[in-house]
């Protein structure tokens, strides 16, 4: 029956287009995300910087498309329910965003020479100064209910629970629970994450109980985030919480990262790795990063809460 339906999608494929460029309005831009949030939230800085250069007609096929709401950049947003894409989308020529390329035999992806924003941007043609940073419009409602503690900091212990989860970017959750216990002498900690993150105790337990919309919120009233690269790092940037990212030697912060954080990258000789799961020296990058640099980093993002974050201009 998959197969069936295959050949009927193919051989329609060029009159749906024809209809689904009609019903969207012929759209000058047609985009599309690779099924993981993160990359959905980044390519959001695409719109922006498509609209500072006149493109009055974007479409952007999504799996995620709360992320997309409220945002006056974007345009016309396609669902794929369940992720996977549909009848109206069927014939377009979308443009996929943030593919890296994945060697199986290594478990590895292939590094890409610049900023992953970057090549994003070439993808889709753009040229000039851009500047690195997503974007998240909230509702005065939902930020507001973001405000839990009167001076609060969000922290996770894990990201296994990503669309492609990596060992290689994992710290250690006695860590971060030692980091927490440091932080909440003097903030009100809250965890988000996936519900079968490691708890942190003593933490506010929010794991599996926000939305993509509501995290974002919480994040947006914090006085910082301390966590991994992956979705909330992206989502804290999104809204202006500044944060302390733990990298370890998986990927350069000039890869993926966000100049307004305080990126911890520990540079060994087999770093960046860009390897998932395997490693031959027992992840010295991550090992080398202690919990009292993370506090330390924290308490200097605090201090600078409520002044503008500095953002990354590249030239293209």
């Amino acid at each position: 029956m998959a197969g069936q339906q295959g050949f009927i999608k193919r051989a329609a494929a060029p009159f749906a287009g024809l209809v689904n460029r009609f019903r969207l309005g012929f759209p000058g831009h047609y985009l599309c995300g690779n099924g993981s949030r993160s990359a959905d939230l980044v390519s959001t800085f695409i719109f922006r910087e498509l609209r500072k250069r006149g493109a009055r007609s974007l479409v952007m096929a999504t799996a995620h498309p709360e992320l997309f709401e409220n945002n006056p950049d974007t345009g016309k947003i396609i669902s794929r329910a369940g992720g996977q894409p549909g009848w109206g989308e069927l014939g377009l020529p979308l443009i996929p965003l943030w593919e890296l390329k994945y060697d199986p035999m290594r478990d590895a992806d292939e590094p890409p020479p610049q900023h992953i924003m970057m090549a994003m941007c070439r993808a889709v043609g753009i040229g000039g100064p851009v500047e690195l940073r997503p974007y998240l419009f909230l509702t005065q409602k939902e930020f507001a209910a973001g405000k839990i503690g009167v001076q609060q900091v969000v922290m996770q212990s894990s990201d296994l629970a990503a669309t492609v989860p990596m060992r290689n970017k994992e710290w250690y959750p006695e860590r971060f629970q030692e980091v927490c216990a440091e932080l909440r002498a003097d903030v009100q900690v809250i965890q988000l994450g996936a519900i079968g993150d490691p708890k942190l105790e003593g933490a506010t337990d929010l794991r599996g109980q926000t939305t993509a919309r509501e995290a974002a919120a919480i994040l947006a009233n914090s006085l910082v985030f301390v966590g991994l690269p992956g979705f909330l790092m992206h989502l804290a940037r999104a809204v202006d919480c500044r944060s302390v990212i733990i990298y370890g030697g998986h990927e350069k912060p000039a890869q993926t990262g966000y100049v307004a954080n305080k990126n911890l990258y520990t540079g060994v000789r087999c770093a960046p790795c860009w390897l998932r799961n395997p490693c031959d020296f027992n992840r010295k990058c991550m090992d080398q990063i202690r919990p009292a640099q993370v506090v330390a980093a924290a308490a200097d993002q605090i201090a600078k809460f409520g002044t503008l974050l500095e953002i990354q201009t590249e030239q293209l």
